[in-house]
């Protein structure tokens, strides 16, 4: 098979893009792959990048409309390859009509913030895109979650295959266990990640955190530091073998996000045998099983007594982490990637 994966970005700490890099090196094995994108910094790993001009879409900026302009240089692609698979949903609308194609749902973000142009615009879009995938054949969602999220769109059901992201062999658990009482969090600062509340439990509970990640809320959450004198350190962007070095380190890791449609980080935190604290909302629950590999809270006050909870009981983080390294192998690339191959062949052959 001839297969073209497609987003406007192919840069790395990128969720999608990720997804993309380690699918297509697995899949460019035995298949001809191409990633076609506007911008990337991966390196091609048994597939080749098809850079073409133009911009990232929705940055929030007005530019945004001339974005869309671009759509016909990808809607080129369709018939030179036996699959298109889609990795940002606004890019359907470039292959409308074309029965080649598969979309990977990574989920819409809620907008968040002042009631601005910009958010009315980023809802309209993402409730759009939603609308559009009504009509094509085979959709691929991140998690149940967000498969029921389509099918609240009136997407059919049967349309929609739910794949779930693996993690790498590179998160893994050293063999004599580390616990360096701290906390950890990594992930874009945005709102609705709600690191202020990480930041408040961990002054409450006169316990150290770790933040990684750079975000708009960054310079907002250094001053809620300053001002509480909480026991937190900003690491700043950091690469994947720091990133594995910490997870390895820290007692457990903690999330208070609003939003989430997989959970990668979750499971990243399993591969290297350490439980997670999350809300028990979107995706979350399927990443983390409540009492045997970490808790799912309700509330920010149950969120703070989990915390407590872990902080305290050093047998109890041993143990949950333990299940959450058995959880976290059933999550992989290799099976993800034999997935997408599956799906392909079967959309290849109905063309």
């Amino acid at each position: 098979m001839k297969i073209a994966m497609v987003n406007d970005t192919f840069l790395k700490g990128r969720g999608a893009d990720h997804v993309i890099f380690e699918v297509a090196k697995r899949l460019g094995e035995k298949h001809s792959v191409a990633v076609v994108t506007t911008t990337a910094d991966f390196p091609e790993k048994n597939f080749k990048i098809i850079q073409i001009k133009g911009r990232k879409l929705l940055t929030g900026s007005w530019k945004d409309f001339l974005g869309f302009l671009q759509f016909f240089k990808y809607r080129k692609l369709a018939d030179k390859f036996d699959i298109i698979n889609l990795h940002h949903t606004t890019l359907n609308f470039a292959f409308i009509g074309k029965k080649n194609v598969v979309v990977t749902y990574h989920g819409s973000p809620p907008p968040t913030g002042e009631k601005s142009f910009r958010y009315f615009f980023r809802n309209l879009v993402n409730k759009t895109n939603r609308f559009s995938l009504r009509f094509n054949d085979e959709i691929i969602t991140i998690s149940k979650h967000a498969k029921k999220e389509l099918i609240r769109e009136k997407v059919p059901s049967e349309k929609i295959n739910v794949i779930y992201n693996g993690v790498g062999p590179e998160f893994k658990s050293l063999k004599i266990l580390k616990d360096e009482n701290f906390m950890f969090f990594v992930g874009r600062h945005e709102h609705h990640k709600r690191i202020d509340e990480l930041i408040k439990i961990s002054k409450d509970l006169n316990f150290p955190l770790k933040i990684a990640g750079i975000g708009p809320e960054t310079e907002k959450l250094k001053k809620l530091v300053k001002n509480l004198n909480a026991p937190i350190e900003f690491l700043g962007r950091i690469c994947e073998k720091e990133k594995i070095k910490i997870y390895q380190k820290c007692s457990f890791f903690v999330s208070a996000t609003r939003w989430e449609d997989y959970g990668l980080i979750f499971m990243e935190a399993a591969a290297c045998r350490k439980p997670s604290i999350g809300y028990n909302i979107c995706a979350i629950p399927e990443v983390i099983l409540h009492g045997q590999t970490g808790f799912l809270a309700n509330n920010y006050h149950e969120l703070k007594i989990y915390c407590e909870k872990l902080i305290k009981d050093k047998e109890q983080r041993n143990k949950m982490g333990k299940n959450a390294l058995k959880f976290s192998k059933e999550f992989n690339w290799d099976k993800t990637a034999e997935e997408y191959k599956k799906l392909f062949k079967m959309v290849d052959i109905s063309v």
